[in-house]
């Protein structure tokens, strides 16, 4: 709690060890088993060029047979990614090893009351193609249970989310289950990339997996990731980090967004809550407007749904913002203050503001402090099932 404000980051970041697989993952799969690497370093010691302030973030994830450097950077290490201001803030954690010790820290420190930790490396183990499905299944067990122990002796402040793998609904609603029923788990994050694997998000072949998740009364969490290969931004940009660093989870988010609420997903499954990350929220009116038109804006008003894009979305749909967003007064005003919270991003580059989050939403102008109590607090402590 800070100043009487109680907060609850709604997307943080786990940074995987790169043992997890050779610890977790059941011996029969390991043959096939994913190479991640999500950890800072030092600049100086693995030989990059002088960094801005000595640290690097070095992320990527091998599949399949599948390459997924963060970004093309041309470093000597690939994925190596810079950003200023990253040392003062996090180099303490990459000394204790982003351990639960140093998440507990930055609880203390920070007054943020709940972390809520979605993968890093995680994000992307489940976006190369050819993938069995049981091994990519297998993949999502052993990250779940590596998070499971991470979790544990944290006071129920570090909130776990599982990953669950699309290519099988029927593994998928499974793994769902066990991740709530066994784990612990607050909700279930996917990645939906655009496989050939993968069945489209408003195939009802996910009727299961939709209904398991309402009846377990957890949310389904869209978290894209930049660096997979076959991220929509890639078809635009190719290797140019520039363009899928601004694009990617937009444009993923979006085209989710449209899955679920055109086709009839959530018309289908009224109960099943999902929130959108790492996108802001400047993006939802104007989206929803645009669905809402229909098709070249010669459609208005008759789509084959009981309700409106807008309010499937005030019914069943969050998105997460970061605590200075511009367009949160906005938002707020379009579409109300009941549908959106906030998030640091801890762990990763844009995530070092996570030490003034609450003050950057306190300082937010044309927010009402009933509104900012919700935002910071209780639709999140709804949307994840905390108290």
């Amino acid at each position: 709690m800070y100043k009487g404000y109680r907060y609850i980051d709604s997307d943080a970041h786990v940074l995987e060890p790169e043992d997890l697989w050779e610890r977790y993952l059941e011996p029969e799969f390991r043959k096939n088993a994913p190479r991640t690497v999500a950890h800072w370093i030092s600049a100086a010691e693995h030989g990059l060029p002088e960094a801005i302030d000595g640290l690097a973030y070095h992320q990527e994830t091998h599949v399949g047979g599948e390459s997924m450097p963060a970004f093309d950077t041309g470093y000597p290490i690939p994925g190596a990614f810079q950003m200023p201001g990253c040392a003062e803030v996090y180099d303490e954690y990459r000394q204790m090893g982003f351990s639960p010790a140093a998440y507990q820290l930055v609880l203390e420190r920070s007054g943020i009351d709940y972390m809520v930790l979605y993968p890093t490396a995680g994000l992307t183990m489940n976006c190369a193609v050819g993938v069995e499905p049981k091994q990519a299944a297998a993949h999502c067990r052993a990250y779940n249970n590596w998070l499971a122990d991470f979790c544990r002796d944290s006071d129920r402040r570090l909130v776990g989310i599982g990953a669950i793998d699309l290519r099988d609904p029927a593994l998928a609603a499974a793994e769902a289950r066990r991740c709530v029923i066994e784990l612990g788990f607050h909700g279930v994050q996917i990645n939906p990339e655009p496989l050939p694997d993968y069945p489209p998000l408003q195939d009802q072949r996910y009727g299961d997996l939709w209904s398991t998740l309402e009846e377990l009364d957890v949310p389904l969490a869209i978290h894209l990731a930049p660096i997979s290969p076959h991220n929509v931004a890639r078809y635009y940009f190719g290797p140019w980090h520039m363009g899928i660093g601004a694009s990617a989870f937009i444009l993923g988010n979006m085209s989710a967004s449209v899955a679920l609420i055109l086709g009839g997903v959530l018309e289908r499954h009224p109960k099943l809550r999902v929130v959108h990350l790492e996108t802001g929220c400047g993006w939802a009116p104007f989206w929803l407007e645009r669905m809402e038109a229909g098709i070249l804006g010669s459609t208005r008003g008759v789509m084959p749904l009981k309700l409106t894009p807008t309010e499937y979305f005030q019914r069943q749909c969050c998105v997460a913002a970061d605590p200075d967003d511009p367009w949160i007064p906005q938002f707020i005003e379009t579409l109300g203050d009941d549908c959106l919270v906030t998030n640091t991003d801890f762990g990763h580059p844009e995530g070092k503001g996570y030490v003034h989050a609450i003050e950057d939403t306190l300082a937010l102008e044309n927010v009402s402090e009933e509104s900012l109590r919700k935002i910071m607090w209780d639709n999140a402590a709804r949307l994840y099932g905390l108290s």
